[in-house]
């Protein structure tokens, strides 16, 4: 016995259609991770200025590469610059953390402002939402 000819176009339809479902939802599962991998590494990265693989290290580094093969440089002068690019970063680090640190502080000051406008139960659900959600980032280091 054949099948009749609209079962078989009903089956490529919905093939076609689980098949585009699990495209989609693939799709979006692995948009959805790299995007909070992504915010997790920014977030890493300005709220820690001065670990020992930040941007800016990396950076450094492919110039000191770049350099030592296009200038064909000698071992001495291989150390000096090694050594003045770590220094350029180290002031690189320096000034994200001064910024972020007056950041801190006006986020703070707006903070504080924000409340003496508002019941101290009010005050209270600010600064606890306020943690949660500039925390993470750096700019409220102290206790909610």
């Amino acid at each position: 016995m054949n099948p009749s000819p609209t079962s078989t176009s009903s089956s490529r339809w919905k093939a076609v259609l689980l098949l585009l479902l699990v495209f989609a939802l693939g799709a979006g599962c692995g948009i959805g991770g790299g995007l909070l991998l992504l915010r997790r590494a920014v977030q890493h990265a300005i709220a820690h200025p001065d670990g020992a693989h930040a941007p800016v290290d990396r950076l450094m580094a492919k110039v000191e590469s770049l350099m030592v093969t296009d200038l064909n440089l000698t071992e001495a002068e291989r150390s000096a610059v090694h050594a003045e690019l770590a220094q350029t970063a180290a002031d690189f680090k320096a000034l994200r953390r001064e910024v972020w640190q007056k950041a801190e502080a006006t986020v703070t000051g707006s903070l504080d402002r924000i409340c003496k406008h508002l019941p101290a139960e009010k005050q209270a659900a600010l600064r606890k939402k306020a943690a949660e959600r500039l925390g993470p980032w750096g700019l409220l280091s102290g206790p909610p």
